[in-house]
């Protein structure tokens, strides 16, 4: 078995409305302005990078569950998993955080290394993902590991 959730990005974002704001100031300016041209084309890019290409957020198979670009980790090697109310932005936001056994021999990155209160394998559950499928990540984990 094995299951892939993709992120679910806002199509309207902070990037698309800097890329409106961009086209808007370019045709105000005139054509003639090579620099604005090279941001408008960097911005239509990283909108495009982020909302036309699928951005596999947890792979989920028998053996291991894969996070974001983190190396896969094995259910194993994995203690249990808890529901946490963390802080981002200001907001409390719900996580899936992933706890591992003491003393696995795991390559941390340096941002699971440093993930304040996240932990080293955290899921969001905030919206990133759909709800139905983030009602199935937690039913798929629950039936590895046991959720606080």
């Amino acid at each position: 078995m094995k299951k892939t959730f993709y992120y679910r990005f806002n199509k309207i974002d902070i990037c698309l409305i800097l890329l409106l704001a961009e086209l808007l100031f370019i045709c105000l300016m005139g054509l003639n302005h090579p620099i604005l041209w090279l941001t408008l084309l960097l911005t239509t890019i990283v909108w495009g990078y982020k909302n036309i290409i699928k951005h596999a957020g947890v792979i989920i198979t028998d053996e291991n569950i894969k996070i974001d670009y983190s190396k896969p980790i094995s259910w194993k090697d994995l203690k249990q998993a808890e529901i946490k109310t963390i802080c981002l932005c200001g907001k409390d936001k719900k996580i899936l955080s992933l706890v591992p056994k003491k003393n696995i021999s795991y390559k941390y990155s340096y941002l699971q290394k440093n993930n304040c209160d996240f932990g080293p394998f955290p899921i969001p559950l905030y919206g990133l993902f759909s709800a139905s499928d983030e009602k199935e990540i937690i039913e798929l984990v629950s039936k590895k590991l046991k959720i606080k």
